[in-house]
């Protein structure tokens, strides 16, 4: 029979969300040696190594510490309900991973809704680029995580929470902002301004090819917001799928959306999770919260 604590496990689990023994002796109000003996006494409890030392680097989970994470998660947020008068209310923490682009459109309001429905839940916010994502789901870093629907393996569910479609980006006194829709083809006689992200772009880049089509890349930009502004200030046109509500550039330059006729694949912004982990019933609440605000007056489209 393996013989633990939820003490020991508190302890590591600290440990390896904040990837220090020191960080997380730090935030419990004990000594390092404490939580570096709990962590050794749970691996010979286990006979298996639950997280891999690096000096100067901290500490990282292994495969089996990250499953045994996954678990002591839901033990821990079980047990304290037991402590709890309101015990049948959802509380604790939850980890919600977002690809950085799209955050600034779900985020706000969900938490807002977390705070004023389930004051008691703790979310934590850890963004991520879209290939970052899925690997942070499968080193259970994150519990949940909202993103695009690509990159994402048998590993992971996930399920749709809004479909988005590509538009052009260009400057409000650009000439072509006076049409209502515009061909791919017209689009991109102009200089284009490409993301720095490489999948995004290989992405975009590779549905062009896919017609015929090269963009003749003048910028590349390393965020969503310069590239917006890169734009606003006329320095080229774009394409994204990603399309915010305001419709000027941090420098307060304004831009336009338009539509693209031609035919062109939409891409699936979802809420993904691990296939194998089980969700406490704080995680619950947050996923079953996202799905059924699915479709809300500032979802980017």
């Amino acid at each position: 029979m393996v013989h633990y604590s939820l003490r020991q496990l508190r302890y590591f689990i600290t440990a390896a969300e904040l990837k220090s023994t020191s960080a997380a002796a730090r935030q419990l109000h004990v000594s390092q040696p404490s939580i570096s003996t709990a962590i050794r006494q749970l691996e010979e409890s286990f006979g298996q190594a639950l997280a891999l030392r690096q000096r100067g680097a901290g500490i990282s989970p292994t495969p089996y510490g990250r499953m045994i994470m996954r678990k002591g998660r839901h033990l821990l947020e079980l047990a304290g309900n037991l402590h709890d008068p309101h015990g049948d209310m959802p509380s604790g923490s939850v980890l919600i991973g977002c690809f950085t682009d799209i955050s600034p459109y779900y985020l706000p309001a969900l938490l807002q809704q977390l705070h004023q429905q389930h004051p008691t839940i703790q979310p934590s916010i850890v963004h991520g680029e879209l290939d970052e994502i899925p690997q942070l789901l499968k080193r259970g870093e994150v519990d949940i995580a909202m993103t695009y629907g690509v990159l994402l393996d048998d590993e992971l569910q996930h399920e749709t929470l809004h479909e988005a479609t590509p538009h052009a980006l260009l400057a409000a006194d650009h000439p072509l902002a006076e049409a209502d829709s515009l061909t791919l083809e017209r689009l991109l006689q102009e200089p284009f301004i490409l993301s720095d992200s490489p999948y995004s772009s290989e992405f975009l880049l590779t549905v062009l090819a896919s017609r015929g089509l090269e963009p003749r890349v003048a910028w590349n930009a390393g965020t969503f917001e310069l590239l917006r502004g890169m734009v606003a200030n006329g320095l080229g046109v774009s394409m994204a799928y990603t399309r915010p509500r305001c419709s000027r550039s941090y420098d307060g330059h304004e831009l336009v959306y338009r539509p693209i006729i031609d035919p062109l694949p939409s891409q699936k912004i979802v809420l993904a999770r691990h296939r194998d982990a089980r969700l406490t019933p704080t995680t619950q609440v947050v996923w079953d919260t996202i799905l059924a605000d699915r479709v809300r007056q500032n979802t980017p489209d």
